[in-house]
């Protein structure tokens, strides 16, 4: 878990420099808040971003908390609580192949569009014998293998889930889709083909990522300083 959120914080360190650079050219562009106390970045075409405070962070953790300690460390039951919710589950022991073709990994999966959208939610109704969809758009859902769930890394794809469904800035699609490339290939072509607009979106889907990882630390510190003050009260005992 330190290995992800050390690459994490690398990739911001890259877009903090590769935006301090664009700074320093003739081009300037405007930020305004609207109304609605959203972001805008005006570059020939505008982009809007939530405004996320740590008021909106700490309302996401509490309610992911609950869902994760409800069965804490009861993966079954945490599954079919997230199902109840609403939201689909895929379970199946091909994930980590049927996500790496589309560019996917385990856990949360924000909605798609064309082909990989097709492809997920064909194989993946017809693998964990579901209802088949021929669609060309997915909806949000969870997909992990049949065995060996980690609790705290399903506890930071709740944290997204929560926060996805709060409508915070870095789910949308083309924001996604762009992380993703960039997670995948970090190299200077891809981090020189962003526009300013780009890199305001790419630092909130960074953003989300790093609190996912995060919230699961925190529940990881709580849980070993539980199982210690546990341990020691035992010790005492006998």
């Amino acid at each position: 878990m330190y290995e992800i959120k050390k690459f994490f914080l690398n990739l911001l360190l890259k877009i903090k420099t590769f935006k301090d650079n664009l700074q320093k050219t003739q081009t300037t562009y405007r930020v305004f808040k609207n109304s609605k106390g959203k972001t805008s970045v005006n570059q020939a075409a505008s982009l809007q971003i939530n405004k996320v405070t740590d008021n909106d962070i700490k309302k996401i953790e509490k309610t992911a908390e609950k869902i994760v300690k409800k069965y804490f460390g009861d993966i079954e039951k945490t599954v079919k609580l997230l199902e109840k919710k609403g939201i689909r589950v895929y379970r199946t022991k091909f994930a980590v192949k049927l996500l790496g073709n589309v560019n996917e990994k385990q856990g949360f999966i924000t909605p798609l569009k064309g082909y990989k959208a097709f492809y997920l939610n064909f194989f993946l109704g017809l693998l964990c014998d579901k209802k088949l969809v021929f669609c060309t758009k997915s909806k949000e859902m969870f997909v992990f293998t049949t065995s060996g769930i980690d609790t705290f890394y399903l506890a930071s794809q709740v944290y997204k889930f929560v926060a996805f469904e709060k409508h915070l800035a870095g789910f949308e699609y083309e924001v996604q889709e762009k992380f993703k490339k960039i997670y995948k290939n970090p190299n200077v072509k891809n981090f020189n083909s962003l526009t300013a607009g780009d890199i305001f979106a790419l630092k909130e889907a960074i953003a989300r990522d790093v609190e996912s990882v995060d919230f699961a630390t925190k529940l990881h510190a709580e849980a070993e300083l539980s199982s210690r003050f546990g341990n020691k009260n035992n010790n005492e005992k006998k």
